[in-house]
Formats: C-alpha cells, structure tokens, sequence
C-alpha cells in the first residue's frame, strides 16, 4: 500500500541485500545498491564488519528510485532552499512526476518560509513537513537537468558534478524584496504561477 501511495509499480524490486558474514547489508533499489550519504542520520552497527554505517537519506533513496521507474531527473539550487528551489521542486514532482523526479538544495539552507507552504497548499500540494538541504547532499547523483533559481547559485549549477544539461532560470525572491513584510502572500502566489508556467514549459520541451 505504501508503495503504491508514492506511485511506486509493484514489481520495482526494493529489498535489503542477503545476510552475510563477510559483505556488509545494503538498501538494493532494481538490484542497484543505494550507498551511504552525507548528511549523516541514524547510524547502525554492520553485522559483517561491526562498523557503523550512515543510512541512506530518504532523497537518495528517491532518487534511486526514479532511476529504476526510468523518470528524468532535476535538481533546483538556490541560496537558501528555502522558497524559490523548494516550490519548483514541488511544483515538477505535482504536475509533471509521471516524467520528471525533481530535487532541490541550498548552498546555505534556511528554515522554509511560512508562505510558501501556503500558496502551494492553494494548488493542492501539502509543503508542510519539507525540509531544507545542503546541495552537497546529491554530489553522487546523476540528474538529466541542473536549474540555478538565483545568481548566487549559477557558480554552483555551473560546477555541479556530472554531465547534466545546465540552466539558469532566476527568480525574484520575495524574502529579499524591499516591500517584505508588505504582500508578501501575494508575491508569492505571483512567483508560484511563474515558476509553474516557465519551469514546466521548459522541462516538457527537454522531456
């Protein structure tokens, strides 16, 4: 049930590797072993080697799993991962999932701004357990699309590792505008139209 609530096919094989003595347990996704990651969680002691091995973020795990449902992926950076990548991230995975799996990070993340769980909850997508990220988080991961939201994150979208198609797509942000604290739900909404109407725009002509 629960993986069909994620819109996960029954028969994308998700298990833990066998038992052994002599090889550590691993999270395998369509037979693919999903490796430790930073930041760190909760660590667990390895039966084969006794050392303490990090478990996978929940992020790299979706990101493994978009691989094995044969999904594009995107990942948004901004400064703060706070408001601009955030909403873009949810507005692709909301209206566009079945092609794109979309990520998000920050170079320096900030707690998610009040508003925007309000607008996106308007167009029916429920923001209020997301939680920021260091881009660092997704360095191993492979995307078909890199998209900087900010001029603080082009140098970053620019050096990303990997082969990804790079673009920079900049935003006004609210938090920074001189009227902040003054309609601030209102330019919000005004950013969340925008990014729905560019960002799925462009990524549908990718697709």
């Amino acid at each position: 049930m629960a993986m069909q609530a994620l819109g996960i096919p029954p028969d994308v094989p998700i298990r833990a590797s066998e038992p052994s003595p002599d090889q550590c347990l691993q999270l395998l996704v369509n037979g693919a072993p999903v490796c430790p990651c930073f930041p760190s969680k909760n660590a667990v002691n390895c039966p084969a080697c006794g050392e303490i091995h990090d478990n996978p973020d929940q992020e790299i795990i979706r990101w493994h799993l978009a691989q094995a449902l044969g999904r594009k992926t995107v990942l948004f950076i901004c400064t703060g991962n706070a408001v601009r990548s955030q909403m873009a991230e949810a507005i692709v995975n909301h209206f566009i999932g079945d092609k794109w799996a979309a990520f998000s990070g920050g170079i320096f993340p900030m707690m998610l701004w009040k508003p925007v769980v309000q607008v996106l909850k308007e167009i029916g997508i429920d923001a209020r357990n997301r939680q920021s990220k260091y881009i660092e988080l997704f360095f191993d991961c492979n995307f078909d699309a890199v998209i900087s939201l900010c001029a603080n994150a082009d140098d970053f979208c620019t050096a990303f590792p990997g082969q990804s198609v790079r673009k920079h797509m900049p935003f006004d942000d609210p938090v920074t505008s001189p009227f902040f604290g003054v309609g601030d739900l209102g330019r919000t909404r005004d950013l969340r139209n925008e990014m729905r109407d560019k960002i799925c725009q462009y990524l549908g002509a990718i697709s």
